[in-house]
């Protein structure tokens, strides 16, 4: 009886543990998503079907605008960093 109280235990800590992990990768996405704003997010969106029907000039400037957004959110990152 007790090593099936112990077992539940067990598998109770490791679905905390699970569910804490999966928080914190949502809470990075959202985060991202929220940093990027709507014109990053929908230049990846824009770019990968615009790749995936053959538009390779077209998903190459959706690309462009997606890590431009990128690019801002980096480059403020490290000047927080610095100060």
């Amino acid at each position: 009886m007790v090593n099936n109280i112990y077992n539940v235990q067990q598998k109770l800590n490791i679905m905390k543990n699970v569910l804490n992990f999966i928080k914190s990768i949502f809470n990075i996405v959202k985060n991202w998503i929220v940093a990027n704003g709507i014109e990053g997010v929908l230049g990846l969106i824009a770019g990968l079907f615009l790749w995936t029907f053959g538009y390779k000039v077209y998903a190459g400037f959706a690309f462009g605008v997606f890590a431009t957004r990128n690019w801002d959110i980096v480059k403020s990152w490290v000047k927080s960093l610095l100060k």
